[in-house]
């Protein structure tokens, strides 16, 4: 297994997805892909290459789409 998946409520009551195979099923990951970043710099005169101000990266979501899948999912 390379990876843990672990599903928590507001509540607190997790479900183990990774644990429980034969029971969810995960189906499309999103949001994996690099996310936005901006970066400030300034040269300077008489030096040379240029000196880093800041550096920001956005927030990212990733979305997790899993099923259901075995006998009495209604239940």
């Amino acid at each position: 297994m390379f990876y843990t998946l672990i599903l928590e409520n507001q509540s607190g009551e997790q479900v183990n997805l990774s644990a429980t195979a034969n029971q969810y099923m995960t189906s499309k990951i999103e949001g994996l892909n690099p996310p936005a970043g901006t970066i400030s710099t300034s040269s300077y005169a008489g030096m040379n290459g240029s000196y880093l101000n800041n550096a920001f990266i956005e927030k990212r979501n990733v979305v997790i789409s899993f099923a259901m899948r075995g006998i009495g999912i209604e239940k």
